[in-house]
């Protein structure tokens, strides 16, 4: 595994660096443990079905902080979360994370159904998920577990409920912090409330994703998945939450729902370094939250601003511009080394958040000329070009800018995904291209599709 170092996140204020030690020993043993099988009973699992499995929707764990739901976890209740299909199937299963748990993981019972209306599911949709014939697992610490196949139609571009039932006290969890969906969760000691047809048994709301990290269908024609790795930009903060508008879901419509995209972003994650707000970084993450996801082809990776931001908090520790490009070169040859095409995409402009200098913005346009020019990527999203400001390249297009200078609007992660070039991926039904060879490195944003950012 990759180095741990210890830079405090960009754009935020107030965090504690987060230890070496805590990264040390027992949990990075964890970080790269094996997919477990759930709990088995007599008689085994139910039949499934044949052919191969293909992510249609993920999210990427991240560390519990020290105070709040993360930390306190839960105690006998019910968390609803909605889980939006990017690829449609007949049977389906789903993954439970503890790979951040302190001990060991029971969910006593699991289901999926359809919603229907705030918080709420369709009645009669519900259906129970099992693993290894049981309706309850435990998840030992710094584990994952797969579901059995579940008969359960999904279509893309759809919200699947799923919700889960534990009651023992959980301790600090493993979750995913900016879900930017509407999660609800029913009251300590409330029981077992997955049938509850409305949300009126789940008084409390949260904007996270706890335990369940993936959904997959099962295909006999697999057309691959798209993995989509980064920060903020990709995760998708400032789109409109509960709208599935950040660029890996308008990407994933445009595909028509033939190929799962899955969205590995992280707010505040850095590529280098490891952070409490942040969680552990692209190195360290790569190989699960990446090449290790179902029927995976393509790799799309945007990220390297928090590394430069983040000098502003902890200067003697932030990475130099080599050393994230040498950490862009690891992520390439380790995707290389799996058959899998990865496109790197440039870092966009952010004058006028506070962090901003221009050293900072010159090692910006240094990674910049890196991934356009010399990079190993097998092609680029030139997202810089996508959102700079036509008066200043520094600064972020007023037109795609929430407000805060550095997070694009809906408008412009759509311009975003609409201007990947899809002859660029392997996946997908416009795939039909060869591989570039070794060294060439294919515009991936052609000028022909892009938004010019002048529109109102």
């Amino acid at each position: 595994m990759s180095r741990t170092r210890r830079v405090g996140p960009g754009r935020t204020t107030g965090l504690r660096r987060l230890r070496a030690a805590s990264l040390t020993g027992a949990l990075l043993a964890t970080l790269l443990a094996p997919l477990t099988a759930g709990t088995a009973q007599a008689g085994g699992p139910p039949p499934g079905p044949g052919g191969s499995w293909a992510g249609s929707w993920a999210t990427a764990p991240t560390l519990p902080h020290s105070s709040g739901p993360s930390a306190e976890g839960f105690a006998d209740q019910t968390i609803r979360q909605p889980l939006r299909a990017t690829r449609g199937g007949e049977w389906v299963r789903l993954r439970l994370s503890n790979v951040y748990g302190t001990g060991p993981l029971t969910v006593d019972a699991l289901s999926l159904a359809l919603p229907r209306g705030p918080g709420g599911i369709r009645p009669g949709s519900s259906t129970g998920v099992t693993f290894g014939g049981a309706t309850s697992v435990t998840v030992p610490a710094g584990e994952e577990v797969l579901s059995d196949p579940v008969a359960f139609r999904v279509r893309p571009d759809t919200d699947v409920i799923a919700s889960l039932h534990v009651g023992a006290p959980t301790g600090p969890t493993t979750w995913h912090r900016l879900a930017n969906r509407t999660v609800y969760v029913s009251a300590p000691g409330s029981g077992d409330r997955r049938e509850d047809p409305t949300a009126a048994a789940f008084p409390t709301t949260l904007d996270s994703y706890f335990f369940v990290t993936g959904l997959d269908v099962a295909t006999d024609g697999d057309l691959g998945t798209v993995v989509a790795i980064g920060a903020s930009h990709t995760d998708g903060v400032g789109s409109t939450r509960d709208a599935a508008r950040s660029y890996p879901s308008v990407l994933a419509r445009r595909l028509g729902g033939e190929v799962g995209v899955l969205n590995a972003g992280i707010g505040a994650n850095q590529v280098v370094n490891d952070t409490v707000y942040g969680s552990i970084g692209a190195l360290g993450r790569f190989d699960r939250d990446v090449l290790d996801q179902p029927g995976v082809r393509d790799v799309l990776f945007i990220q390297g601003i928090n590394d430069i931001l983040g000098a502003h908090y902890f200067p003697d520790e932030a990475p130099t511009a080599g050393e994230v490009i040498a950490a862009y070169q690891e992520l390439t040859d380790r995707a290389h080394a799996r058959g899998l095409r990865i496109i790197g995409g440039t870092l966009g402009p952010f004058r006028g958040v506070p962090e901003f200098t221009e050293e900072r913005e010159a090692m910006r346009q240094t990674l910049n000329t890196w991934i356009r020019e010399e990079s190993g990527f097998d092609g680029v999203i030139d997202l810089d070009r996508l959102w700079r400001d036509p008066a200043d390249p520094s600064a972020l297009n007023p037109v795609y800018d929430t407000g805060d200078r550095l997070h694009p609007n809906d408008a412009g992660y759509a311009a975003l995904a609409e201007a990947i070039d899809l002859g660029c991926l392997s996946a997908g039904p416009g795939a039909a291209v060869p591989a570039p060879t070794a060294g060439e490195r294919r515009d991936c944003t052609p000028p022909s599709i892009q938004h010019t950012g002048d529109r109102p």
